[in-house]
C-alpha cells in the first residue's frame, strides 16, 4: 500500500469527525480534493483506525455509468457488503425496517410494491440509527461528483435529520471534476449552508511530503536532480508521484510520461468542443503557461470563440488563471506533458512555428521561449542566435546552469548555421564560465578540449590562447592541475606582452594560480606579480584579486600564516568592495582553509559561511569554490561537534546540486550518520563509488564513515575490504599509493581489529594480529611519504597518527600478544586525546573512552572515571 505521508492537519479534522460519533453526536464532513491527491487513502487510514476503536465502517463509492447510473448504489453497496459479512445482523435489520431491504440484492429481498422516497429516505435514516445504537458508526460515501440525483437527495435528507444519533458521515468528491455547470456546484452550496456540515479541501501535498513519499516508494537512494524531477512534475498529487517514481524504472527515459497517466489525463480533453481542444493543445505547445497576449496572436480564432473556448477550458478545470490575471496554466504540470505528447509531429512544428513567428518580433526578453520554439520547429540560425542571447540574459540574472544548457544547444547548431561566429572563442568562453559557476567544471573543460580538437591549423593565435584559457580554467577547478599549467602556458606564449590588455592580466592571474596548484612556487610569485601590474595598469580588478589570493597561498606556504591571514583578509574585502564576486568567494574559501589547516575552527568555519553566502547570493552556489566552501563549512561543525548544524549545512533538499556536489555533501554528512550509528546511509555506498574519480574525499569519508560503522558492528572483514578498496581507488586517484588519508585508514582499521577480538576463535587472534601490523606499517609509511619534502604533518595529521600508534599498542594488549605496558599505553591515549581535543571532538571523547578503558584496567578508578565522563558528555 502506498504509505501515507503528511495530511497531519486534515487526518486530525477526519479523526475528529469520527470521534463525534463515538462521544454519541452526529458529524458531516465533506472532503475535496483533486483527483489522486490522496483522498481515498486517508479515508482508508481514519476507517482502519475506526475499526481498531470497536467503530462499525460502512463504506459506498459513487460510479461513472454514465446515463445508465443506478439510483443509490453507493448506499446498495455498503448494505450489501454487510449483507455479507454479517447476514444475521442485516436480517434483524430488514425485519425493523422493511424499506430498507429495497436497497439490499434482490435476493434478500423481491418486493416489487412501488415505495415512496419519502419512506425510503425514513428507513436508511432508521437503519443507520439502528446500526449506532449497537456501536458507533462510520459512513464514507465516495466520489460524490457521479452521485445520481436520488443518491445527492438521500444525502441532503441525511444530514438535515442527523442529531444525537452517534455516526459520523464523510463524503468525497474531486473538485476538478466540478466544471461550471457539474449538478454538485448547486448541491453543495445546499449542504455548506447546514450547521452539522464542514468541509475539508485536501491540498496538493507540499513537497517536503512529496520527498519523504518518494523516498518510500523508491527501493534504493534516489539523486536529488532526479527527484527534483519527479517533484516539478507530480505537482503535489501523490498518485502522480507514484506514477511517475515507477515510470523511473520501468523506463530508459525518466521523462517519459507513463501512457496510463497520459490516457487518463487526456480522458479531460475528450469532453470539450473543437475549438476548446484546439485552444488546450495550442497552449500545450507554450509549456505550463502561457500569457493571453501570445495565445490570441498564435490561434487564428476571432476573439469572440477565443474567449468562450477558454471559458470553457477553464470551467472543466483544465485550465485555470495565472496568479497575475493576465495568462493561463494549466492545472496540473503533467496534463500539459500530456497535451504535448498527444500531439502529432506535423502539429508540433506547425504551432512551435507560430509562436516562433510571434516572439521574433519582440525586441527584448524571451530569448529562451524563442530558442525553444525556433529549434522545434527546425528554424536553426533563429535558435542558434535565440540561444546566445537566452545564455547571456539567464547569466545576467544569475541562473548559471540554465546559461550553459542555452550556450550548449548554441555550440550544436554552430554547424548547421551559416550566419553562426567564425572565431568560436567568445561562445567557449561564455560556455565554460557558465559551466565553472553552475558546478560542472568537468563538462566546460569538454567542450574547451572539443573546439580545440576542431581548430583549424590556420586559426590565429588569440583564438587559440582564449580556447586554451577556457580550457584552463575549467581543467583547474577539474583538478587536472597539470593539464591546465600546460594550456595556461601554451596560452601565455601565443599572447603577446605588449601591448598589456585585460586578457593579458587575467591569463597570467590564472597561469600563477595553476603553477601554485603544482607547487611551482617561484614561476607562480612572478607570474601573480606581472598579473598585479598589469592589471593595476589598465583597471583589471579581476586578475588583481585573482593574484593576489595566490600570492597570499604562496605566504602560507612560505611559513608566514598570518600574513596570510592578512593578505586574504583584505583580498577579500577588496573584491567584495569592487563587486568581484568570484575573486571574493576563493579568498574567502582559501581563508577558511588556512584557519583550517591552523585548527582555528570557528574562524574557518566563519570564512567558510562567508564564501558560500557570497556564491549563494550571486547565484552560483555549485561554482567550485562556493559549493567547496559550503562543505568545508559542514565539516568544520562535525569536528567542532555541531553536528545538527552539519547535516543542515549539507542538506540538499529542495536544490539542484551537480553529480559531484551531491556526492561530496553525502559523504560528508555520511561522517555525521556513521558517528550516530545509523548505517542505512551505507546503500549510498555503491553510487557513491564511481565519484571518487571526481573527488577523491568522497572516497575517503566514505571509507572512513563505513570502516567506522563495521567496527561498532564487528565486522572487521569488511573493514579490511573497505580499507583496501579505498588504497586501489584512491592511490590511483591521488597518483601515490602513500596518501595522508591512509594514516587515518590505517587507525579505523587496526580499531575494527580489536572489535573482531570479542569474538574471534584463539587461531584467529593471532591473524588480526598480523593484519593489525600490516596497518600500522603502512599508516607509518603514509607518515613518511605522504608529504612533500620540507613539509610537515599539520595538527590533526599529528592527531591520527597518535591514534594509529595507541591502536595498535591497544590491539597487542587485547590479543595478549606482546602486550606494552600499561604508563606506554596510558601516555599513547592521553596524547591522542590532547591533540584531538584541538581539532575533532568526536575522536578527542573516543580517546579518552579508550584511556579509561586502560586506567581501569590499571587500577585508577577515579581517573578512569573522569576520562569517561569526558567522553560521555561530548558523546551527549
Amino acid at each position: 500500500m502506498t504509505p501515507l505521508v503528511g495530511r497531519t492537519a486534515e487526518l486530525a479534522s477526519l479523526r475528529a469527525t469520527v470521534a463525534s460519533a463515538g462521544s454519541g453526536s452526529a458529524a458531516v464532513l465533506v472532503l475535496a480534493g483533486d483527483a489522486g491527491v490522496g483522498k481515498t487513502r486517508m479515508l482508508g487510514e481514519a476507517a482502519n483506525e475506526a475499526r481498531a476503536e470497536g467503530t462499525r465502517c460502512l463504506i459506498g463509492h459513487c460510479v461513472d455509468l454514465g446515463d445508465a447510473n443506478a439510483p443509490y448504489l453507493p448506499v446498495t453497496e455498503m448494505f450489501g457488503r454487510l449483507a455479507i459479512d454479517e447476514p444475521t445482523l442485516v436480517a434483524e435489520l430488514t425485519d425493523a425496517f422493511p424499506a430498507a431491504a429495497r436497497l439490499l440484492p434482490r435476493n434478500i429481498s423481491s418486493d416489487d410494491t412501488r415505495l415512496g422516497r419519502g419512506e425510503l429516505f425514513e428507513s436508511v435514516l432508521g437503519a443507520l440509527s439502528w446500526l449506532a445504537r449497537r456501536a458507533p458508526l462510520l459512513v464514507i460515501v465516495e466520489d460524490v461528483h457521479w452521485a445520481d440525483q436520488a443518491t445527492r437527495d438521500l444525502l441532503g435528507f441525511l444530514f438535515t435529520r442527523l442529531a444525537a444519533e452517534p455516526i459520523a458521515l464523510v463524503v468525497s468528491y474531486r473538485s476538478d471534476d466540478l466544471h461550471r455547470r457539474h449538478p454538485l456546484r448547486a448541491t453543495l452550496a445546499e449542504w455548506s449552508r447546514l450547521a452539522v456540515v464542514a468541509r475539508l479541501d485536501l491540498e496538493p501535498l507540499p513537497a517536503a511530503d512529496v520527498r519523504a513519499l518518494v523516498r518510500a516508494l523508491h527501493p534504493s537512494p534516489i539523486t536529488e536532480p532526479a527527484l527534483q524531477s519527479i517533484l516539478s512534475r507530480a505537482d503535489g498529487n501523490a498518485f502522480f508521484a507514484e506514477e511517475l517514481v515507477a515510470a523511473a524504472d520501468q523506463y530508459t527515459d525518466s521523462q517519459q510520461l507513463p501512457w496510463q497517466l497520459a490516457d487518463l489525463l487526456l480522458v479531460r480533453l475528450d469532453r470539450l468542443s473543437g475549438d476548446a481542444r484546439e485552444i488546450v493543445r495550442v497552449a500545450g505547445v507554450a509549456g505550463r503557461r502561457v500569457s493571453h497576449e501570445l495565445l490570441e496572436a498564435v490561434v487564428d480564432l476571432p476573439s469572440s470563440v477565443l474567449e468562450a473556448a477558454l471559458r470553457e477550458a477553464i470551467d472543466t478545470n483544465i485550465l485555470q488563471l495565472t496568479s497575475s490575471g493576465r495568462g493561463y496554466m494549466f492545472r496540473h504540470a503533467l496534463l500539459a506533458e500530456a497535451v504535448y505528447d498527444d500531439l502529432l509531429p506535423g502539429e508540433r512544428v506547425r504551432i512551435h512555428a507560430a509562436y516562433a513567428q510571434i516572439l521574433a518580433k519582440r525586441t527584448s526578453g524571451g530569448a529562451a521561449e524563442l530558442a525553444r520554439h525556433a529549434r522545434a520547429s527546425h528554424d536553426l540560425p533563429v535558435a542558434y542566435e535565440a540561444s546566445v542571447r537566452a545564455g547571456d540574459e539567464a547569466m545576467m540574472v544569475a541562473a548559471p546552469q540554465e546559461a550553459l544548457n542555452h550556450y550548449q544547444a548554441a555550440i550544436e547548431l554552430v554547424r548547421c548555421t551559416p550566419a553562426a561566429e567564425q572565431d568560436p572563442a567568445p561562445l567557449i568562453l561564455a560556455t565554460v564560465d557558465a559551466a565553472v559557476a553552475a558546478g560542472r567544471a568537468h563538462r566546460g573543460m569538454q567542450l574547451a578540449e572539443a573546439a580545440l580538437a576542431n581548430l583549424p591549423a590556420n586559426a590565429p593565435d588569440h583564438t587559440r590562447a582564449r580556447l586554451l584559457y577556457a580550457f584552463a580554467s575549467a581543467a583547474l577547478l577539474g583538478e587536472t592541475e597539470a593539464e591546465a599549467f600546460a594550456a595556461s602556458a601554451e596560452a601565455m606564449s601565443l599572447t603577446p606582452a605588449e601591448p598589456a590588455d585585460g586578457f593579458r592580466a587575467r591569463l597570467a592571474a590564472l597561469h600563477a594560480h595553476t603553477a601554485s596548484e603544482l607547487g611551482r612556487d617561484v614561476e607562480a610569485a612572478r607570474w601573480a606579480s606581472e598579473a598585479v601590474e598589469i592589471g593595476r595598469a589598465i583597471g583589471c580588478h579581476e586578475a588583481v584579486t585573482d593574484a593576489q589570493t595566490t600570492l597570499a597561498t604562496l605566504e602560507r606556504r612560505s611559513g608566514q600564516p598570518a600574513e596570510a591571514i592578512r593578505l586574504l583578509t583584505a583580498v577579500a574585502e577588496q573584491a567584495a568592495s569592487a563587486g568581484d564576486v568570484v575573486a571574493e568567494i576563493r579568498s574567502l574559501h582559501h581563508l577558511g582553509s588556512l584557519q583550517l589547516e591552523l585548527v582555528h575552527l570557528e574562524d574557518a568555519q566563519s570564512a567558510y559561511e562567508a564564501s558560500a553566502r557570497s556564491a549563494a547570493r550571486a547565484g552560483r552556489p555549485w561554482a567550485v569554490f562556493g559549493m567547496e566552501s559550503r562543505a568545508m563549512g559542514g565539516l568544520a561543525q562535525y569536528l567542532r561537534g555541531d553536528w545538527d548544524g552539519a547535516l543542515h549545512t549539507l542538506d540538499l533538499d529542495g536544490q539542484h546540486p551537480p553529480a559531484q556536489a551531491e556526492a561530496l555533501f553525502a559523504a560528508t554528512a555520511a561522517l555525521v550518520r556513521a558517528g550516530r550509528g545509523d548505517s542505512a546511509w551505507l546503500d549510498l555506498l555503491p553510487r557513491l563509488r564511481p565519484m571518487w574519480v571526481r573527488d577523491g574525499r568522497v572516497g575517503l569519508y566514505t571509507t572512513a564513515a563505513a570502516v567506522e560503522l563495521y567496527e561498532s558492528q564487528r565486522r572487521h572483514r569488511d573493514a579490511l575490504g573497505a580499507i583496501a578498496d579505498a588504497v586501489s581507488g584512491l592511490g590511483e586517484v591521488w597518483q601515490s599509493e602513500w596518501f595522508l588519508g591512509r594514516i587515518r585508514l590505517s587507525a579505523l582499521g587496526i580499531a575494527a581489529l580489536a572489535a573482531g577480538l570479542v569474538d574471534a576463535a584463539p587461531a584467529e587472534r593471532a591473524m588480526l594480529v598480523t593484519h593489525g601490523e600490516r596497518l600500522v606499517v603502512d599508516g607509518r609509511a603514509a607518515v613518511e611519504h605522504g608529504l612533500p619534502a620540507g613539509r610537515k604533518l599539520g595538527v590533526e595529521g599529528q592527531a591520527w597518527v597518535a591514534r594509529l600508534e595507541a591502536e595498535w599498542v591497544r590491539l597487542c594488549w587485547l590479543a595478549a600478544a606482546e602486550p606494552p605496558s600499561q604508563n606506554e599505553q596510558i601516555g599513547l591515549w592521553q596524547r591522542a586525546a590532547e591533540m584531538f581535543e584541538r581539532c575533532n571532538v568526536l575522536e578527542a571523547a573516543r580517546a579518552r573512552a579508550r584511556l579509561a578503558e586502560v586506567l581501569r584496567a590499571a587500577g585508577r578508578g577515579p581517573e578512569a572515571r573522569t576520562q569517561a565522563d569526558l567522553a560521555r558528555e561530548a558523546a551527549r
